[in-house]
């Protein structure tokens, strides 16, 4: 067994070394046999005093208070200040096996004036499309990750502009411009997403790095082997999630990553708290105020979840009326207007469904595919029944995110309801945000209206035939109402979006 490593590495000729990182209990440490044949230091920096290993030199660091996967980052980019005795330097994550001796490796990878040698990745070749894939499989906070993303594009990072895999790193280390590198990439991880690849590119960039992307498989190379996982813990564990989901553990005083390690996932533990949150990630992504994270921040994406995640495969007609938003019109305020988040997330989620806008502003250039627009006025029938002509089927979905007006909300309500397919929804939005200089005197409000629907009591509508009341009262199954996220629009309660399912035949 080598010796652990106190306060100073054993001198080697050449000073070279293969390092990698363990930090919480985040898996099992791999063995490095190829290490018995080689001159260069294995070393292995960790927080933990009981790792012990055949093939590598232990070095417990102080650590600062860091998650443990942000304290394994500052090793891994930052060796300048790790292993100043060393002039390169061979990253690998725990979860690669060397196959080739880190001389040969060396030579083969050593000459010129490249200090940094790496792999690509090897599905993508894109920064934001990483993203979606880390915040889709919750490997890390997604407003994080987003907000990351959103300052690369003001800072001009182009999408496509490459994307390397974090999983071997070959690199002069202390090199001045590997270390101006390495210094802002450990900022980034510590101020954005733990996920290093994220931040390399742009980075790179920024300091004109130069670096060699090597043109080999990462799952299949002369190098080493990848992924050797042994009991890892999933991505985005989480332990006080973990904790809370499983209170017995809790109780118990037992470390949350040691438990899952050893029982909980054999006993199929619970980790998430929400089984589906696809389409609060499209929110997100495309900017829509339906998500969490952009402008008004109403969450109902939540609320769309619930209801819509069963006919995601199934073809059907979805329409939304109001499209604008004040993002996309102070961007050109005059329009025509080329930018439908909603619109887009709807034609991602549904698989087959055919997405129909209706706004009264000019969005023409968002029709592509699936997605159509019809512009008009939704207080005016004969723009509504306009939308109706173009859907080759019966309408399954009725979104209402227009002005928020009782006038226009109870004419659209009066009128689509009617072409709603039986067993359909009907879905009325900020109903507890409705500007008071479109609500004319003595009105019966939308909220109103629809409470009084779905308590049985007997209602007028003002702006709407008692023949299209008697329609929605004869033809309502149900009507359910649920809170937003946008706390300081009003207080508390189950009073701004309104789901009404019809009956079906």
């Amino acid at each position: 067994m080598r010796s652990s490593i106190t306060k100073t590495f054993r001198r080697t000729a050449p000073k070279q070394v293969v390092y990698t990182c363990l930090f919480g209990h985040y898996e099992v440490l791999n063995e490095q046999p190829i290490s018995a044949n080689s001159n260069w230091d294995f070393v292995c920096f960790t927080d933990r005093s009981d790792l012990k290993s055949e093939t590598w030199q232990v070095q417990k660091i102080v650590t600062q208070g860091l998650d443990a996967s942000r304290e394994s980052r500052r090793p891994k980019l930052l060796p300048h200040h790790f292993l100043r005795d060393y002039d390169r330097s061979i990253y690998i994550d725990n979860s690669v096996i060397l196959k080739q001796r880190p001389e040969e490796i060396s030579e083969s990878y050593g000459v010129g004036d490249t200090h940094f040698y790496c792999f690509k990745h090897p599905w993508r070749d894109c920064t934001y499309e990483e993203a979606e894939e880390v915040i889709a499989g919750q490997m890390d906070d997604e407003a994080r990750v987003r907000e990351q993303m959103d300052f690369y594009k003001s800072r001009g990072l182009s999408p496509h502009a490459g994307l390397v895999a974090g999983t071997f790193l070959l690199r002069n280390h202390n090199d001045a411009q590997v270390i101006a590198h390495g210094e802002d990439w450990y900022a980034h991880v510590l101020r954005f997403s733990k996920r290093d690849q994220l931040a390399f590119q742009f980075n790179s960039r920024r300091h004109e790095l130069r670096y060699k992307a090597l043109e080999l498989d990462l799952l299949s190379n002369p190098i080493f082997s990848w992924p050797n996982y042994n009991q890892r813990l999933p991505y985005g564990f989480d332990p006080d999630l973990y904790l809370w989901l499983n209170p017995d553990v809790a109780r118990a005083g037992v470390e949350p990553a040691q438990h899952y390690a050893k029982y909980g996932r054999r006993e199929n533990r619970p980790l998430r708290y929400h089984s589906t949150f696809e389409l609060e990630r499209l929110a997100n992504k495309y900017r829509s105020d339906k998500g969490r994270l952009y402008y008004n921040r109403h969450f109902y994406s939540r609320v769309y979840e619930k209801y819509l995640s069963p006919l995601r495969a199934e073809d059907l007609t979805l329409l939304e009326i109001g499209i604008l938003g004040h993002d996309i019109q102070a961007k050109s305020p005059e329009g025509p207007f080329s930018y439908a988040p909603s619109l887009n997330m709807w034609r991602d989620y549904f698989s087959k469904a055919e997405i129909h806008g209706f706004d009264i502003q000019d969005f023409t250039a968002v029709e592509d595919g699936r997605i159509k627009f019809t512009r008009g006025d939704q207080s005016k029938v004969k723009d509504l029944a306009r939308v109706l002509e173009r859907c080759s089927q019966p309408i399954r979905v009725i979104i209402d995110d227009g002005l928020h007006a009782s006038p226009h909300q109870q004419i659209s309500l009066g009128f689509l309801f009617q072409e709603l397919e039986p067993g359909g929804l009907y879905i009325i939005e900020d109903l507890h945000c409705q500007p008071s200089r479109f609500e004319p005197e003595g009105g019966l409000r939308t909220l109103d209206f629809l409470r009084s629907i779905a308590s049985g009591r007997e209602v007028t509508g003002a702006f709407m035939s008692d023949a299209e009341v008697r329609y929605i009262k004869d033809h309502v199954e149900s009507i359910s109402f649920y809170d937003s996220m946008d706390y300081n629009a009003s207080d508390l309660g189950a009073d701004a979006i309104a789901v009404i399912r019809k009956r079906t035949l």
